[in-house]
């Protein structure tokens, strides 16, 4: 009798577990769906570029400092890693400059070639989305990660993740369009951001990132974010139309994510 009762614990424990990981992969689902949403409507008022570049260069810098520095910082914290906060924030700081010297050189040896400027704002481009399809990839890592430390913390992640969606889906084709990118490549590149939060969630039941790492990995690309931000988004805001509104857009996209931030927790 006693081993049928070990028996019924371990099968309804099991069925538990498959039930806690099948709710991490339909919400990592959700947070694909509410990315390209995002990035669509971002497509969509292609006839306020300007004021919809603007809105993105806010969202990013303020996401940068309020979402992705702080992630890392905590994952730093919780791994219990020799490295301090100033090991982070130097990481934080290279991937700007790094960013830069790589735009820099990239542009320098290719003065005198045609098309020049245009082939280096792409390649910038490309690099800037990128990091934020990484960052989308790690957002999936941490929903696995809480679902697997019990369903509550799951799904306060999650919900966490899927508030600031949206405005990584339009950051995202932000950063391709302000670097003169086709439509069709502009959808390439936010349907891979898109589907990265649902890959981190199957590649965090599969594989252990090293906490440490992750978090320098957060710290770098917060760097390329505010680089691509301030340097990026906001000069082709400016160049693409000199509307009033572009300042009013920034800080609402800096808000955006102020007030994403402070219902998550």
């Amino acid at each position: 009798m006693s081993y049928l009762q070990c028996n019924c614990k371990k099968i309804a424990n099991e069925i538990l577990a498959l039930a806690i990981r099948m709710t991490a992969y339909w919400l990592a689902g959700a947070t694909c769906v509410m990315t390209f949403g995002g990035g669509l409507i971002a497509l969509r008022l292609e006839a306020y570029r300007g004021m919809v570049l603007a809105f993105c260069a806010g969202a990013l810098v303020s996401g940068a400092l309020l979402n992705v520095i702080p992630e890392a910082l905590d994952l730093l914290e919780a791994s219990e890693s020799r490295l301090a906060h100033q090991h982070l924030l130097f990481a934080c700081g290279l991937g700007f400059l790094v960013f830069y010297l790589f735009e820099h050189a990239v542009h320098h040896g290719h003065a005198h070639e045609e098309n020049s400027v245009d082939n280096l704002r792409q390649k910038v481009g490309i690099w800037g989305a990128l990091g934020i399809g990484i960052h989308s990839f790690f957002d999936g890592v941490a929903i696995g990660g809480a679902f697997q430390a019990g369903n509550e913390m799951g799904w306060v992640v999650a919900a966490a993740v899927m508030v600031h969606k949206i405005a990584d889906g339009a950051s995202s084709v932000g950063v391709m369009l302000s670097t003169r990118h086709s439509v069709p490549q502009v959808i390439a590149v936010l349907s891979a951001t898109a589907i990265a939060p649902l890959i981190g969630t199957t590649v965090q039941s599969a594989f252990v990132i090293p906490t440490p790492l992750l978090a320098l990995i957060l710290g770098w690309f917060s760097g390329i974010f505010l680089y691509l931000g301030a340097t990026c988004l906001l000069p082709a805001a400016h160049e693409a139309g000199e509307s009033r509104w572009l300042p009013i857009m920034t800080l609402s996209g800096a808000v955006l994510i102020y007030i994403a931030h402070s219902l998550a927790e």
